[in-house]
């Protein structure tokens, strides 16, 4: 073979999975809440990690079920011969299931929905809406509904609602929405039903309800090393021990020199106040920095955090390289595992003011990923 090709293909971007720091975080979770299933959320590409490197680092850990939103994201997981129990959060087309049968739990949001799940054996779970305004069956008419599941015959195996503040430092919202869920599992019982699985808990509220009837937890942000909690929050001193389990890296393409007056990218929103030093970096909003950090956020060069000038381009950033000593070649930080840097997950989200889910699922899947 030739000498080349045993070398390693060295990628501009790269996104550096951190496999301990996944691990760290679950075992973390299963300490925090005994008794319960953790259930890591591989939703929306592991919240922008990679679906299918998260998968293969978290299954030896053997999870009751992987969660996803689609049946899109379950599939790719099983081709990736990914033998954990798949949960499928999201709305299925019914028709889908007639091409193929899947081995998938799937949920049931609807009546219109559960006619159409009608012949289908797949374990299915009941998505109930307590106040989140958005998928699942209304409390107010829930009991009825439960007299046609009945008829329907689905084979029901879970029940589980979403909260919409469990974030928040104060929980009335919080609790209130529970004291409606734990009302529907005492109508499903008294109709006869006994689901499997009973789950509400998400990053933040499992460290906040405590009840005889939940069962399983999807553990999302907080699986990925981000705490959703303020420091004013009475559960957030639990969380301190989280680990940030990814970092993204670029590489700088260019370093050259502005003359005052010089215009930066697209709109000349960035003019130069003096001379000055900047550089290129080949990772702009389709790689996953969003323009509204154009202007506003920070990249780190040799340890130091180089404002962006100018907007954000689709494939390019340029940074003030004030006196560093840079040159072509050099490592860039898109995103640091430090959560107090300028320039991490938690500080980018607050200059693009936007949370950091946006800016993790943003990460594009085609930039490489390691597993370290």
């Amino acid at each position: 073979m030739l000498s080349f090709l045993k070398k390693k293909y060295r990628t501009l971007n790269t996104v550096e999975i951190f496999e301990s720091a996944l691990i760290h975080n679950l075992n973390l979770f299963k300490k925090l809440v005994p008794r319960i299933s953790v259930c890591p959320v591989l939703k929306s590409n592991a919240y922008g990690f990679g679906l299918t490197e998260v998968a293969k680092i978290l299954e030896k850990q053997n999870p009751e079920f992987f969660v996803v939103d689609s049946l899109y994201e379950a599939y790719k997981l099983k081709k990736a011969r990914i033998h954990t129990p798949i949960l499928i959060l999201g709305y299925t087309l019914p028709e889908n299931l007639r091409i193929k049968r899947l081995p998938f739990h799937f949920t049931v949001s609807d009546l219109a929905t559960a006619r159409k799940f009608q012949k289908l054996k797949n374990p299915i779970h009941i998505e109930l809406d307590t106040g989140m305004g958005r998928m699942g069956f209304k409390m107010e008419t829930f009991k009825n509904n439960l007299k046609e599941l009945r008829e329907i015959n689905l084979n029901i195996q879970g029940i589980f609602t979403h909260f919409a503040d469990a974030d928040n430092p104060d929980n009335t919202y919080t609790k209130t929405q529970y004291q409606l869920f734990e009302d529907a599992i005492k109508l499903c019982k008294e109709e006869g039903f006994n689901p499997k699985w009973i789950h509400s808990q998400n990053s933040a509220a499992a460290l906040k309800l405590k009840s005889p009837y939940l069962n399983m937890m999807r553990l999302g942000l907080s699986l990925y090393g981000i705490s959703p909690y303020q420091e004013s929050d009475e559960a957030y001193e639990f969380l301190t021990d989280l680990k940030p389990a990814l970092e993204v890296k670029s590489t700088l393409i260019l370093v050259k020199n502005l003359q005052k007056g010089e215009k930066v990218s697209y709109g000349c929103t960035f003019t130069a106040p003096h001379d000055m030093k900047i550089g290129v970096v080949p990772f702009g909003y389709y790689e996953g920095i969003p323009i509204a950090l154009s202007n506003k956020g920070y990249l780190q060069v040799k340890g130091e955090f180089c404002p962006i000038l100018g907007r954000v381009c689709m494939n390019h950033t340029m940074i003030d390289l004030k006196k560093i000593d840079a040159k072509i070649g050099d490592e860039v930080i898109i995103y640091s595992k430090d959560p107090e840097a300028l320039n991490s997950f938690t500080s980018s989200a607050k200059f693009a003011n936007t949370i950091p889910y946006e800016l993790m699922v943003r990460l594009s899947e085609s930039t490489r990923r390691e597993v370290n």
